[in-house]
């Protein structure tokens, strides 16, 4: 799971909106991250799983069909093939709610959707729009 040296870690969006992970990856390769996508359980799985693509840093959604974002950071915090691993929580829910969800699972830390994704919108109109007064 070691990268060179000056290399900047892997890192796995494991969200089922598409359009989430398209604006975090994009945000992430533009810093230089190698990113990967997972919609489904399976595809995370199969993500950390194989020693070649198992990230340093999952971001999680926490509300997800099937299986949900809390259940999957203690999938990777309780086996130690996966020690390392960061679990950073990502959701629109409360921010109190996600807190008190990233200290139950053990997670590493948590992102309020609106605010990363709010600033991303902003940021992109900004810079693809024309300039115009107040």
């Amino acid at each position: 799971m070691d990268n060179e040296p000056g290399q900047k870690p892997r890192i796995l969006i494991f969200d089922d909106c598409k359009a989430t992970c398209a604006l975090m990856k994009t945000e992430l390769e533009k810093k230089g991250y190698t990113v990967r996508v997972a919609h489904t359980v399976e595809q995370a799985t199969k993500s950390i799983l194989n020693p070649t693509t198992r990230p340093e840093w999952v971001f999680l959604d926490v509300v997800m069909p099937r299986v949900s974002g809390e259940q999957f950071c203690r999938f990777i915090k309780g086996n130690g093939m996966f020690e390392g691993i960061k679990v950073v929580l990502c959701s629109a829910i409360s921010q109190t709610d996600l807190e008190a969800t990233a200290t139950r699972c053990g997670a590493d830390g948590f992102v309020h959707k609106e605010s990363l994704l709010g600033r991303e919108a902003v940021e992109s109109l900004l810079k693809n729009s024309p300039q115009q007064g107040c």
